[in-house]
């Protein structure tokens, strides 16, 4: 076998190098984190890191992993929504404040794989 196989990180490289496949590996990294969710809060983690690692630099991947906590805690505001207790749940104070940080941090925390070489 005279060939060499193309290591992660090489792959990584041409998704990175290629918008529309980059695009694409950010929204489904992002279903994969909104998946993991709510089974555990590591999802967070897990979500903010992948949507990282698609991204060409570390400032764009913690801006990926900012934008996917925002993101989580939408998904999560308008679910409350639904069941009709928005209102309660925006006058909880710190309850409030713990489940927005949660998310953001997480996901900023799991953005940092990106730079990781």
């Amino acid at each position: 076998m005279s060939g060499q196989s193309a290591t992660p990180g090489d792959r990584l490289d041409a998704l990175r190098a290629a918008p529309r496949r980059r695009r694409l590996a950010t929204v489904g990294a992002a279903v994969v984190g909104l998946v993991v969710v709510p089974f555990h809060w590591l999802g967070f983690v897990l979500g903010g890191a992948l949507v990282a690692l698609t991204q060409p630099s570390l400032g764009r991947g913690l801006l990926a992993g900012l934008g996917f906590g925002v993101l989580s805690w939408l998904v999560f505001a308008l679910w409350i929504s639904g069941t009709g207790n928005l209102g309660l749940y925006l006058g909880m104070g710190q309850v409030l404040a713990v489940s927005t940080a949660i998310p953001l941090v997480g996901s900023l925390l799991g953005a940092l794989a990106r730079g990781v070489r």
